[in-house]
């Protein structure tokens, strides 16, 4: 790549970090919360622990097998987020070791960031979706950026990943790169289907990690390359669907939420907080700062103001209600001269009784019993 066109490709990247992840309030791990999360976590325990999550995760998402809830899609990640961080203070991985110096053994765990991408992309709660798909796009890249780290994933795929979404494509290479994409996906999809039932003929268990009977290590080891590869595959088209409801979502928050109208005059947007982001190494950090967030949203005030927000509300509230018994009753001492005129009231509502009354004679004289049954002998 020439100098020019890897100054562009660097200060969008640059640029397009600095919006992703400018509203991110994530935290970074403590040692209790990730103790909370996975206990006593070793090297073994890691890989029972991945096993468990991997199997919710292609019962919630891979397979769609059952429709998670949105506490279903809470604890899968906060288990995938304790392992990556144990995976991350063990040291399983070192950025200047090349793919054939990783054990199959540890190989799974490459995929971690791809499952916390597609757990944050997958939640339901639309008061935090917002924040969540911005981290999900972040987890999509760090993830793309260890596949190319270790020539992994296809160059087109990783191509794509990196291009501006701005960037206008001719159709026709548009829609050849959509093609190969796809092909490359079903085989790969194909080739994993094959290896999962492959293994379930062996262990017994398609989602139990490891080798064993006629599923050779070797098998296993294609089985995970195939999975990340297919995971590089999906990573370019969630990126763009999350860059195209990044907008939206924006908006519906912008309104007040959702459900919410639109403001009809929205107050003028501050500039956000740039940060920046000068190298690959920095997006990694971000990453790993992501593992642990706070799960819920922080309080913004006080018992106390609570109390006096609800206290003014029901003040108002019985305010208004007097306000408009008070209407009410002047309007009827306007109409009736505040009982001046002994009987007028009584007069009024015998003379509309009595109009009711006729109209109703009137229909019954016009609607004889039995009129409308169309059924009637009439013979």
């Amino acid at each position: 790549m020439d100098e020019p066109q890897a100054a562009v490709e660097g200060e969008w990247r640059e640029v397009h970090e600095e919006e992703v992840i400018a509203t991110t309030t994530a935290t970074a791990a403590t040692e209790a919360e990730a103790e909370a999360a996975v206990p006593d976590a070793d090297e073994y325990s890691l890989a029972r622990e991945f096993y468990d999550a991997y199997k919710s995760y292609s019962t919630f998402i891979r397979t769609e097998a059952k429709s998670p809830e949105q506490q279903d899609l809470d604890d899968l990640s906060s288990k995938l987020k304790a392992i990556a961080f144990y995976v991350r203070r063990l040291r399983l991985f070192s950025p200047n070791e090349e793919l054939d110096d990783i054990s199959t053994c540890d190989l799974k765990f490459l995929i971690l960031p791809y499952l916390l991408a597609e757990v944050a992309g997958a939640t339901r709660d639309m008061d935090k979706r917002l924040g969540l798909v911005k981290q999900a796009i972040v987890f999509w890249r760090a993830f793309a950026h260890d596949c190319e780290r270790l020539k992994v994933a296809d160059d087109e795929d990783l191509k794509a990943i990196d291009r501006d979404p701005e960037a206008r494509l001719d159709p026709m290479t548009k829609r050849d790169e959509k093609i190969a994409r796809y092909k490359r996906s079903k085989e790969l999809d194909e080739k994993i289907e094959y290896l999962f039932s492959k293994k379930k003929e062996s262990i017994g268990d398609e989602l139990k990690w490891g080798s064993g009977g006629q599923f050779d290590e070797d098998m296993e080891r294609d089985l995970i390359l195939a999975l990340i590869r297919r995971g590089v595959s999906g990573t370019v088209e969630n990126i763009t669907c999350a860059l195209q409801e990044l907008p939206m979502l924006e908006m519906m928050m912008a309104r007040g939420g959702p459900g919410k109208g639109p403001v009809e005059k929205p107050p003028q947007a501050e500039k956000p907080f740039i940060m920046q982001i000068k190298s690959k190494d920095e997006l990694m950090q971000i990453y790993a700062d992501m593992v642990f967030q706070c799960p819920h949203p922080l309080p913004t005030m006080t018992l106390a103001e609570c109390a006096d927000i609800e206290m003014a509300d029901a003040q108002d509230r019985q305010q208004r209600e007097q306000n408009a018994q008070m209407r009410q009753q002047l309007e009827q001492d306007r109409r009736w001269f505040g009982g001046d005129r002994n009987g007028s009231q009584e007069v009024e509502e015998d003379g509309q009784k009595t109009y009711k009354d006729r109209e109703w004679d009137d229909w019954k004289d016009e609607h004889p019993w039995g009129s409308g049954n169309k059924m009637a002998n009439v013979g």
